[in-house]
């Protein structure tokens, strides 16, 4: 990590003391953006909080990741990158499509457990995890929803964008807090309190079901534990905006009838014959876990049987 990456790091604390530079890593994506595209990231603090459903930064950058470089030039503040980014793009004017190089700091979320930490009794069907939370009030909220379910801490529920979000995934069960035995939502929120006012961040250990049976148990108490609860979601800005600019339409016609959106031939044909029939494909398309479900409760079912697979010969 070079000194421009380590100061970065220290502003985000506001000059306090910061997590050991060991704990973040200096990683580059290339993303590729359209004509007419933003990078569809909503930053604080050059610190990505948000990015949107079409962005070109999927499966490159995470909610967390922290800006540094932009096709090699250092972004120095929030209120350069319009200028910084409108600079490249004159650069290739050539193209409809740009090959944009982003350099982040990126905060690692998972470290081997600490040998100076009492020893962990492994449950068979299970394993242990070690988790680093960091003290980033100001730019995520908690968004933490546990429960006390047969006498563990289990993870049932998060705000989406959210420091528990980019921390912990559904399903985790609680053990530990920088090797403190937590057995309670007030016992793990006062560890929690007390190690982040301290350090700025924490270690919490997590045990993970690793069997099927496991899972599925576990998934049945999570959902009856949390079906009486009031559960809010949170809108993505994206949503938001929309959401407003429908409300002001209505508040302002709120006398006049609407007038419809439809602008072409309501009985015009389809383009094709088949334009208005439903099409089904031949095979199923089998595609892994979307890295956005953030759970550890999947269950992998085995491939479907087909006419071909079950008249193989033996």
């Amino acid at each position: 990590m070079d000194a421009f990456a380590k100061s970065r790091l220290d502003s985000i604390f506001n000059g306090k003391k910061s997590p050991p530079y060991d704990l973040a890593e200096v990683s580059e994506h290339i993303c590729t953006v359209k004509k007419d595209e933003g990078l569809g990231l909503e930053l604080k603090n050059l610190m990505v909080v948000t990015i949107t459903y079409n962005s070109p930064c999927h499966g490159q950058l995470k909610v967390g990741d922290v800006l540094l470089c932009l096709n090699g030039i250092q972004v120095t503040g929030q209120d350069k990158m319009g200028k910084l980014i409108q600079t490249i793009f004159n650069g290739q004017l050539t193209t409809k499509v740009w090959r944009m190089t982003i350099k982040v700091l990126r905060f690692k979320r998972h470290i081997s457990r600490p040998t100076s930490f009492p020893p962990l009794y492994k449950h068979e069907g299970f394993t242990n995890d070690t988790l680093v939370l960091y003290n980033l009030k100001g730019y995520f909220h908690l968004g933490l929803d546990i429960k006390e379910l047969d006498g563990k801490l289990i993870v049932c529920d998060f705000v989406e964008n959210s420091l528990a979000d980019i921390t912990f995934s559904l399903g985790e069960s609680i053990l530990d807090v920088d090797g403190e035995k937590v057995t309670t939502c007030a016992a793990f929120n006062d560890r929690v309190r007390k190690s982040l006012e301290i350090r700025n961040f924490c270690l919490i250990t997590v045990e993970v079901p690793s069997t099927d049976p496991l899972k599925n148990l576990l998934r049945n108490q999570i959902s009856k534990a949390v079906k009486d609860a009031a559960r809010v979601n949170k809108l993505p800005p994206d949503a938001v905006a929309f959401l407003a600019e429908g409300l002001a339409v209505f508040k302002k016609l709120e006398r006049e009838p609407l007038k419809t959106v439809w602008m072409g031939d309501r009985h015009g044909k389809g383009t094709s014959e088949n334009g208005n029939h439903l099409k089904m494909e031949d095979k199923v398309k089998e595609t892994d876990v979307p890295t956005g479900w953030n759970s550890r409760l999947f269950v992998r079912l085995p491939p479907m049987k087909t006419f071909e697979t079950e008249n193989l010969p033996q």
